[in-house]
């Protein structure tokens, strides 16, 4: 590959962009560069000819610059639009749905165990007993704060998934702690049982989920009431 260093320094050289804002669009001219480096040798053209033209391009298109900060404008926005749709309510009501748990087991709240019983295997003959953790008040409370994530990601413009995504976020987070941390805590403390698993799964993630979901279901229904038109 090419190297376009010379050029795009002297692309740059009368620029108003910080030093961050060069490196970033100097890697971009060098892709754009040798994408019509490529193009020319594609018509037939031999190098120094193909990086003749790819460069007398570059200094022609006045408006690159320009529409390269623009670009960089618009992913800086979209990144924004995702913190203020997603990370900022799905984090917040992470952190509520954790403080009301510690707050209830602070108070003495213990857990309803229910027994579920699990066929044995070929590796397991015998039957296994595993037990699902629900926390009662703590279920009633994530309906709220499912509806309060969807609600807050609905008011920052998002769409229906990310709404959703908003709204069920603590159990997303725990899914994919469970996903990156298990396979170490299986490697030191043998796999567990397909029911202990099981069990472990419809505690946190699917009991959970499902009341975070009655919350946002609502506000995914489209809005019905009619726009009139300004008379």
């Amino acid at each position: 590959m090419i190297r376009w260093d010379d050029e795009i320094s002297r692309k740059l050289a009368n620029s108003q962009f910080t030093r961050g804002e060069r490196e970033e669009i100097a890697r971009e001219l060098a892709g754009h560069l040798e994408d019509l480096y490529s193009d020319a040798r594609n018509r037939g053209l031999d190098e120094s000819a193909a990086i003749e033209c790819a460069v007398a391009e570059l200094h022609e298109d006045a408006r690159l610059g320009l529409h390269l900060r623009r670009a960089r404008k618009e992913n800086s926005m979209n990144l924004n639009d995702r913190v203020k749709r997603l990370w900022l309510p799905g984090m917040t009501i992470l952190l509520a749905s954790a403080a009301s748990l510690t707050i209830f087991q602070i108070a003495g709240l213990r857990p309803y165990f229910q027994t579920v019983w699990f066929r044995g295997d070929s590796m397991t003959p015998h039957s296994v007993y595993s037990y699902l953790t629900i926390y009662v008040p703590w279920l009633c409370v994530l309906p709220f704060l499912g509806a309060a994530g969807a609600y807050w990601s609905r008011r920052a413009g998002s769409s229906r998934v990310t709404q959703v995504a908003a709204g069920v976020f603590p159990v997303l987070v725990f899914l994919a702690i469970f996903l990156v941390i298990g396979p170490f805590s299986f490697a030191f403390d043998g796999l567990p049982t397909a029911g202990g698993l099981a069990a472990t799964v419809l505690s946190w993630v699917v009991i959970p989920g499902a009341a975070l979901l009655l919350g946002v279901l609502p506000f995914l229904r489209a809005s019905r009431a009619p726009r009139r038109l300004p008379s």
